[in-house]
């Protein structure tokens, strides 16, 4: 019996061991190799994606984008040897071959025309397809070109590139479908990564091209405003010199000859010559002869310039009896200049101009260089009035007052030029700099795919070129109404702009912490206008009461039937306009004195609306009284039957 038991006791054991190990080899073992298989096929996705990752970036020029595309196939290829990598492109509705990837028997043509219905549907559903065997389906167009490549199995997935550009998809072509489960996402992997860097890269070529064109239209602006500052620069010298000229002759001293030599000294100061010198004529000798005082000439050599007025061969005397100014590049080798007293002085760019008291000539006046081709027909007419003032010195008392106030409206002018070239520095440098921040990151590379933080990095982007935009339009507006500006008038109802741009304003609003209302009629009559127009008139005031009125405070808008008019008025709570300020806030370029270092702008948009509303013959103004805010009315001419 106890024999019995042993025997059964080692018979159990002996098949609870084999059904371990049968166990172990039909169940664990396979599962144990499959997990190992699974690991190593998950670090090689992991690998293949972070090495791809690191290497992308998004194109410099749209031509590039072939470059990465070869790159992702590279490395796809990379991890399936075996395989063959074709790209298709859609062009002019014709699928053409334009990149591919394995060794082939025969180099097949890029750019030949393929057709499988197969492409269209995958272009089409934007899915991944699968076929195990092509040869069997509707893969006739193709049959060849897989030949070539020894494909039987295909596994297709289209990428989407920027808007505009076309359709392109991806073949992985293989012997046998054994690699396809392994193949499907490294292949979704890089047609997201394609479609995601020409999304990318379609934006930065977008943001790149409006910026160069801002650059352009901005630089023409400035360009423009610096040769009329360079011009009101050059007045305002001008004037100041006859200023000086004014001043030298009327003053304490009331000395002909002092105030004479005064205005050579000034005029050689102001055209920087060498030489300066009036030739008064003696009507007892009936010859030109240099009066004393001159510029760059001793009293010792003053008598030895003495012409007689018969003597045409000289510009001096020419000048004198034609009273034509006359200029000269290089006096010492002009037939028309009697060269040996151009030598004496060692002259060669020359200027003279006739000295006439009413109709009366008395003489000229010399002006030379010691530089060749140096005096310029401006400097020539600018002497032309020192002279003339020269003549009438008189006369000059008269005109000192109105020089002052033309010297003090041309240095108005002036420093208006430089305040508005100083707000659009200002203005733009912020948009550009950041503009440059973040294309510049993303050209780089180091953002990666586009996620989140290159979402944000392009929305502030677009935001700041929104603002150069808007800075570049109001100039724009501004001269289109100072220009022939065309109107295109209609019927409009003012209480639906006003209801329309409120709705639009509250975010911003809100954002500034500023509350807005419409307490507008729902029935007012209507008016004549551009809606563009009046629409921009009714978003400026409104903007500018947000801005001023600061946090907290509360905006009201309301329109009135006045009759004859429609009146809309923008109403706030802020701390109001100083009086001295109120006829200058519809001003070009005018900003209030407090508020100019704290609140953004350019100083366009009221002047903007001013002009808006005057062309509809309609009426602008403001009433306000400092610490109990502000309102901005006006006023449009209501339709008439």
């Amino acid at each position: 019996m106890l024999n019995e038991l042993i025997g059964a006791g080692v018979l159990g054991a002996t098949g609870a061991f084999g059904a371990y190990w049968y166990l172990k080899f039909r169940t664990v073992l396979p599962a144990e190799s499959a997990l190992r298989v699974s690991k190593r096929s998950f670090q090689d996705f992991t690998a293949f994606t972070r090495e791809t990752m690191e290497r992308a970036y998004a194109p410099e020029q749209a031509e590039h984008y072939g470059d990465i595309t070869n790159y992702y196939l590279i490395k796809f290829h990379k991890a399936f040897p075996d395989s063959s990598m074709l790209v298709f492109e859609k062009q002019e509705g014709q699928w053409k071959l334009v990149n591919y990837l394995k060794h082939f028997k025969v180099e097949p043509k890029l750019l030949t025309s393929y057709k499988w219905s197969a492409f269209d549907r995958s272009s089409a559903e934007g899915e991944l397809l699968r076929f195990d065997d092509v040869r069997t389906g509707d893969y006739q167009g193709v049959a060849e070109l897989f030949s070539v490549f020894d494909i039987k199995s295909v596994l297709m997935c289209p990428f989407k590139p920027a808007a505009g550009a076309a359709e392109r998809l991806i073949v992985f072509g293989a012997s046998s479908a054994a690699s396809f489960d392994a193949a499907q996402p490294y292949l979704r992997f890089v047609a997201s990564q394609l479609t995601s860097i020409s999304k990318v890269s379609d934006k930065v070529f977008t943001l790149k091209k409006e910026t160069e064109h801002l650059k352009e239209e901005v630089n023409a602006v400035v360009k423009e405003l610096d040769v009329a500052g360079s011009r009101l620069i050059q007045r305002a010298r001008e004037r100041k010199a006859l200023y000086e000229v004014v001043t030298k002759v009327t003053g304490p001293e009331q000395d002909p000859q002092g105030g004479c030599a005064a205005i050579l000294n000034i005029v050689a100061k102001m055209v920087e010559a060498d030489v300066v010198a009036c030739l008064l004529f003696d009507e007892t000798k009936g010859e030109l002869v240099v009066s004393t005082g001159s510029f760059g000439i001793p009293d010792s050599e003053r008598m030895l310039y003495s012409i007689p007025v018969s003597n045409h061969a000289s510009a001096s005397v020419r000048t004198f009896l034609t009273r034509k100014p006359f200029i000269t590049a290089d006096a010492q080798n002009d037939p028309d200049v009697l060269t040996r007293y151009a030598k004496l002085w060692e002259i060669h760019s020359l200027m003279i101009v006739p000295i006439s008291l009413h109709d009366r000539i008395i003489g000229v006046m010399r002006v030379g260089s010691r530089r060749q081709d140096f005096f310029t027909p401006d400097q020539l007419e600018f002497l032309t009035i020192i002279a003339d003032e020269l003549a009438i010195i008189i006369e000059m008392v008269t005109l000192y007052g109105n020089l002052s106030r033309t010297a003090e409206e041309l240095a108005q002018l002036n420093r208006l030029k430089d305040d508005f070239l100083a707000t659009v520095s200002h203005e733009l440098k912020t948009p550009l700099t950041t503009i440059k921040g973040f294309v510049s990151v993303i050209l780089s590379g180091e953002v990666g795919p586009l996620n989140e933080q290159q979402h944000n990095f392009l929305t502030v982007t677009d935001q700041s070129v929104n603002r150069l935009t808007n800075l570049i339009s109001n100039l724009l507006d501004l001269s289109r109404l100072n220009g022939k500006v065309e109107m295109e008038f209609q019927k409009v109802d003012l209480a639906e702009l006003v209801r329309s741009s409120v709705s639009t304003i509250q975010l911003k609003a809100r954002e500034s912490k500023v509350s807005i209302a419409n307490s507008t009629s729902k029935v007012l009559p209507h008016v004549q206008a551009d809606t563009r127009w009046i629409t921009q008139v009714i978003d400026n005031l409104l903007i500018n009461a947000i801005k001023y009125a600061g946090a907290g405070a509360n905006v009201l808008v309301s329109g009135t039937d006045k009759g004859e008019a429609v009146v809309i008025c923008v109403e706030d709570n802020g701390p109001g306009i100083p009086a001295e300020e109120q006829k200058m806030v519809f001003d070009k370029f005018y900003r209030g004195r407090t508020s100019a270092n704290q609140v953004p702008g350019t100083g366009l948009g009221l002047a903007i609306s001013k002009s808006v509303v005057e062309k509809h013959g309609g009426k602008i103004w403001v009433e306000s009284k400092p610490g109990k805010g502000a309102k901005f009315f006006f006023a449009l001419p209501v339709s008439k039957k």
